[in-house]
């Protein structure tokens, strides 16, 4: 029989599967119930995860692990300063520099298992900038193959491991300057932005080519939030673009695949990612979360794979609307190129049950991993 490694391989090569898999990104759901010892009976023995994916019959193809994507300081070490919330704490991380001081504060929430970010490190480039260069010019990323190879050796022929391994120069002005800063940035100092870009990827490009040559890695995962709004169409082809397309042409001459995590609306940006060539996005939502059907999604390109499927609207749903909802959803749903997952995560207080009966209707819509034929 096909294992469902195999059957993921046929999807990521654009070749018709055995069944449509189904591969809820459910990592953090597990983390925040294993926490409070609120998992379901089903799984509730399970020590990861993939275990609890394994264990419930879904297919395997996740990148919520530690890749051994690593960022580094060599000289310069933040101080950090841990302080008590009502919410659970934050953490105020200053970066002192020869030429100046940074500072991040970043906001923890127990209840939510999520943190947000309430000040980013450059405020003002024209304040900021001397500093933030001292730190830029001392800071290294690295990756450790090790994490990984165990990650991967655990899925074994369940699945495969999607390699997270950074995230694009965009992103990288987002965490440094936030979503508000990264804008007013580009738009007052264009070139100064493209030379951070520049050197984000003069660090990440060596890795993504260890990885292109590493025989274990079958595909990669940039960890953006892509979507319309964070990323206009306007900026995503001057600062997003260009890094993606490189990425993806390394990626595919080393036979693996580029992934990118999205959230939200997408379609407007469908032309950018048919240029780029990048072999599917991780995340993608339907109105009215989102904007892209799999059936529009899948042809953005002739080998373009869809993730995704299920929002927290339909997360939320009773199992008779959400038999309901997916009636209509399957109807116009492609067979290949696709995997069934959340988009672009399963909300913390999914029922388990929810999980079940969608792992169930898809299988009945897509068909079953037992019933597959040879390969």
């Amino acid at each position: 029989m096909i294992t469902r490694q195999e059957n993921l391989r046929r999807v990521l090569a654009g070749q018709k599967p055995a069944w449509v898999p189904f591969a809820p990104n459910f990592g953090q759901w597990f983390g925040h119930h294993q926490n409070r010892g609120t998992l379901p009976e089903e799984i509730r023995d399970c020590a990861s995860h993939i275990e609890a994916l394994r264990r419930s019959g879904c297919d395997i193809f996740t990148r919520y692990f530690d890749g051994g994507y690593r960022e580094r300081n060599t000289k310069i070490i933040p101080t950090i300063v841990h302080e008590p919330t009502s919410l659970g704490g934050r953490e105020i991380i200053t970066t002192a520099t020869p030429r100046g001081a940074l500072r991040k504060v970043v906001h923890h929430q127990t209840a939510l298992s999520t943190s947000h970010v309430d000040e980013y490190p450059v405020k003002d480039w024209t304040v900021d900038g001397a500093a933030f260069r001292s730190w830029l010019e001392q800071w290294e990323l690295d990756w450790d193959e090790a994490p990984f190879l165990a990650v991967a050796d655990q899925i074994g022929d369940d699945g495969l491991a999607n390699l997270p391994l950074g995230y694009t120069p965009l992103k990288f002005l987002h965490h440094q300057f936030g979503l508000d800063g990264t804008c007013l940035f580009i738009a007052d100092d264009p070139g100064d932005a493209r030379a951070v870009c520049d050197a984000y990827w003069a660090r990440l490009r060596p890795l993504l080519a260890r990885a292109a040559a590493h025989p274990r890695v079958e595909s990669v995962i940039l960890m953006d939030n892509v979507d319309t709004p964070f990323y206009p169409p306007a900026l995503a082809r001057e600062y997003w673009a260009p890094y993606v397309a490189d990425a993806a042409a390394l990626l595919r001459e080393g036979g693996k695949y580029l992934f990118v995590h999205a959230c939200g609306k997408l379609a407007g940006l469908a032309p950018v990612f048919a240029e780029c060539r990048v072999s599917g996005l991780e995340g993608i939502a339907h109105p009215p979360l989102g904007d892209w059907e799999p059936a529009a999604a899948v042809a953005c390109h002739d080998r373009f794979v869809f993730i995704g499927g299920i929002t927290p609207l339909e997360q939320s749903l009773p199992a008779a609307q959400l038999r309901r909802f997916f009636e209509r959803y399957l109807a116009g749903c492609p067979r290949e190129r696709v995997i069934f997952s959340t988009a672009c995560n399963t909300e913390i207080n999914t029922p388990w049950e929810t999980i079940v009966v969608a792992r169930d209707l898809v299988r009945a819509w897509g068909g079953q991993p037992d019933a597959a034929t040879p390969a």
